[in-house]
């Protein structure tokens, strides 16, 4: 599967200067035939892998609002590197998403407002907002099926959009007990008036 993610993603490494390694795997299950449990560890790393600098564990109840939204209420504990140690944050949220398709295309919507508890500051409520486009049914013997994304973040505290997150990438179909998404990502944080980009790529597993 590295070797996979190599091929796809080997342009963007090349022309990025440092690269962030992200790998994550979600567990989805049934509870009923309305309400789904989604389990999710994320981690992500500097120099590809050599030192983690970020970790989360989410879970969450799914289930279906209004013709085609899906609800989501999650819980999610966040350990980030800030200096020498790691920084916990509490982070329950709750997501609203949905799906067009158009042929060839799909759509897929998502809203999550944050609500971020952290040690020695207020809490603050966070909006994050996300459009991905899909296109085809897949291509190749592997199935791929490549994607374009891009998600902004909002703080509602200070009223600003501070980050923004652009995605491009494919998901993998051709294994039957998972879904394999590979993907190169800039992220721009908006600090001192100025737009910083990281550069990252990533796989994410979803059982």
């Amino acid at each position: 599967m590295k070797k996979i993610l190599i091929v796809i993603l080997l342009p963007f490494m090349i022309v990025a200067e440092e690269i962030e390694l992200w790998q994550a795997a979600k567990l989805s299950k049934p509870i009923n035939d309305t309400y789904f449990l989604s389990i999710e560890g994320d981690f992500r790393s500097y120099n590809m892998g050599k030192q983690l600098k970020y970790y989360h564990g989410d879970i969450g109840v799914y289930f279906p609002l209004i013709d085609n939204f899906i609800l989501g209420i999650n819980i999610r504990e966040v350990f980030e590197l800030k200096g020498d140690s790691f920084k916990q944050e509490h982070r329950p949220h709750g997501t609203l998403s949905t799906k067009m398709n158009f042929g060839i295309l799909g759509f897929f919507v998502r809203s999550r407002f944050e609500y971020r508890i952290m040690p020695d500051k207020d809490p603050v409520i966070r909006n994050r907002n996300m459009v991905t486009l899909k296109i085809g049914k897949g291509f190749t013997s592997l199935k791929l099926i490549p994607y374009l994304a891009d998600e902004i973040f909002y703080d509602m505290e200070k009223s600003d959009l501070n980050r923004n997150r652009f995605f491009v990438g494919c998901e993998i179909k051709s294994i039957s007990f998972v879904k394999a998404t590979m993907y190169y990502m800039q992220q721009n944080d908006l600090k001192d008036e100025k737009w910083e980009p990281t550069n990252v790529v990533g796989m994410k597993f979803s059982f």
